[in-house]
C-alpha cells in the first residue's frame, strides 16, 4: 500500500494521460482505481482526495468520486473532512460534484447535521448557498432520507428570495427532485410562494410536475431508464448512500 501523496500522483497521471477528457472515459479510469483501493485505509483516500484538490490539475469530480465510492471513507466522514473537501469551490460543476458525491450523502447518512447545511444557506458565498441546495438532492434519492421533505423545504425557505443565478437554478433542481418523491409538497411550496420565488423556478418546477420535463414538452417516445443526476454509479455492493 502506498501513501496518500503517491496515490494522488498516480491518479493524476492516469487521468491526465487519458485518451479523452470526456466524463465517461475519465469515470471508467476512476472506477478501475476505486476497485484497486477498496480495502485501503480511509485516511489515505481522504488525504489523497485533498491533495488532488489542492493541486487543481484534474476536475474535482474525480477525488469526490474516489471518496464517495470508498465505503470506509464515506461511512466515517466528519464535518471537518467535508468542509476541507469543499474548500475553494468556484464553479457550478465543482459545487454540484461536491453536493452530489460528498456533502449530500454525508448529510443523508446523518454524518453531518442540518445545522451545518443551514450555515451554508446563510453564507455570503454564492457557492456555499448553492451547495446547501444541491445537498438536498441526496435526501430525496435512493433510499429517501429521514424527514427528507421537511429538511429540503427548510433550506428552500432560507433561500426563497435569493436571486443569484446559481442559487435560483439550484432551487429549481431541488424542488424538481423533491417532486419525484413528494409531488404534493413540491407543488404546494411553489403555489404558496409564487410571489417570492424567481419566475424560472415556478415555471420549471410546474412544468416538471405537469409533464415530467422542465421544458414542458411531452415526449411520446419511450425513454431509456437513467440513473438520477444526483445518484452516481456505485461499484461497491451493499452501499446505501449516494
Amino acid at each position: 500500500m502506498i501513501g496518500a501523496k503517491q496515490l494522488a500522483t498516480e491518479v493524476e497521471k492516469a487521468i491526465l494521460s487519458a485518451p479523452s477528457s470526456s466524463t465517461p472515459v475519465l469515470r471508467a479510469i476512476r472506477k478501475k482505481i476505486s476497485r484497486n483501493i477498496i480495502s485501503w485505509d480511509r485516511q489515505i483516500i481522504i488525504e489523497a482526495a485533498l491533495a488532488l484538490i489542492t493541486r487543481n490539475q484534474i476536475h474535482r469530480f474525480i477525488p469526490y468520486e474516489l471518496v464517495q465510492n470508498h465505503p470506509a471513507a464515506t461511512e466515517g466522514i466528519s464535518w471537518s473532512e467535508v468542509e476541507q473537501l469543499g474548500e475553494g469551490m468556484a464553479s457550478w460543476s465543482e459545487v454540484d460534484s461536491f453536493g452530489c458525491f460528498v456533502s449530500g450523502p454525508a448529510w443523508a447518512a446523518e454524518c453531518i447535521s442540518d445545522a451545518r447545511i443551514k450555515g451554508w444557506a446563510k453564507s455570503a458565498d454564492r457557492w456555499h448557498r448553492r451547495a446547501a441546495l444541491v445537498s438536498t438532492l441526496a435526501l430525496n434519492g435512493r433510499p429517501i432520507a429521514r424527514d427528507s421533505t421537511r429538511r429540503t423545504l427548510e433550506i428552500c425557505r432560507m433561500l426563497i428570495s435569493d436571486r443569484d443565478e446559481m442559487v435560483v437554478k439550484a432551487m429549481s433542481w431541488t424542488l424538481r427532485r423533491l417532486g419525484t418523491v413528494d409531488p404534493e409538497a413540491s407543488r404546494s411550496f411553489v403555489n404558496q410562494h409564487k410571489e417570492q420565488l424567481a419566475s424560472l423556478i415556478v415555471r420549471e418546477v410546474s412544468r416538471k410536475l405537469e409533464t415530467g420535463r422542465k421544458d414542458g414538452r411531452l415526449s411520446h417516445r419511450p425513454r431509456a431508464r437513467r440513473r438520477p443526476t444526483a445518484e452516481p454509479a456505485k461499484e461497491t455492493q451493499g452501499r446505501s448512500k449516494r
